[in-house]
C-alpha cells in the first residue's frame, strides 16, 4: 500500500504542479500572444488608415494646384462688389440689362438673398418671373446662364397657356457670383 500510497501523491504532486504551470505560465502567455494580436491589429489599421490620409492630401494638394492654375483665372470676368456697396443692387443691374435687350413683360423682379462662398466670393439669389413669345424668353435665358461673368439660372419653370401658345411664362431663381473687394 505505501507504493500506491506514494504513486498516488507523486501522480497528485505531478497534477499540481500542471495546474500551476498552465494557471501561472501558459495561460498567461496565450492572454499575451491574443493581446499582442489585437495591438498589432489595430496598428495596422491605424496605419492604413493614415495611408489613406496622406493619399488623400496628396490628391487635395493636386486639386488645389489644378484649381490655381485653371479655375481662378476664369473668374477675372465676375463683377465686383466694394464692402460697402449693396450686392442686390448688382443683381438688379443685371437683370435689368439682359432684360432691356427682350421685348418681354416683367411680372416680377425680386433680389431675396446673399450666400456667401468663401472670403472673396458670394453669390445672390433672386426671383424673376417674366412674360413673352417662347424665342424671347430663350434667348433671355440663354443670356442669363453665363457662367463666364458668372450668371446661372437654378430653377426654372415655363407655363404656357393653350389658349395662346405662342407666349410662356418663365419663373426663374437666377443667382450672380461676385467677388468681394
Amino acid at each position: 500500500m505505501s507504493s500506491f500510497t506514494l504513486n498516488i501523491k507523486s501522480v497528485g504532486l505531478i497534477a499540481i504542479i500542471v495546474i500551476l504551470l498552465s494557471e501561472y505560465a501558459v495561460l498567461p502567455w496565450f492572454d499575451w500572444v491574443d493581446e499582442t494580436k489585437q495591438s498589432i491589429e489595430m496598428k495596422k489599421l491605424t496605419l492604413s488608415k493614415q495611408e489613406r490620409l496622406i493619399a488623400k492630401a496628396a490628391l487635395l494638394e493636386e486639386q488645389r494646384e489644378l484649381l490655381a492654375t485653371e479655375f481662378i483665372p476664369r473668374l477675372a470676368d465676375l463683377s465686383i462688389v466694394k464692402k460697402n456697396q449693396d450686392s442686390a443692387v448688382l443683381w438688379l443691374k443685371e437683370v435689368e440689362l439682359q432684360l432691356a435687350k427682350y421685348d418681354v413683360t416683367i411680372n416680377l423682379k425680386s433680389p431675396q438673398r446673399e450666400v456667401d462662398i468663401n472670403d472673396d466670393f458670394a453669390v445672390y439669389a433672386g426671383r424673376l418671373n417674366v412674360k413673352g413669345n417662347y424665342s424671347d424668353i430663350l434667348n433671355l435665358l440663354d443670356k442669363l446662364e453665363n457662367y463666364k461673368i458668372g450668371n446661372r439660372i437654378r430653377q426654372l419653370r415655363l407655363n404656357s397657356n393653350k389658349a395662346n401658345p405662342t407666349n410662356v411664362t418663365a419663373d426663374v431663381e437666377f443667382l450672380k457670383v461676385f467677388k468681394r473687394s
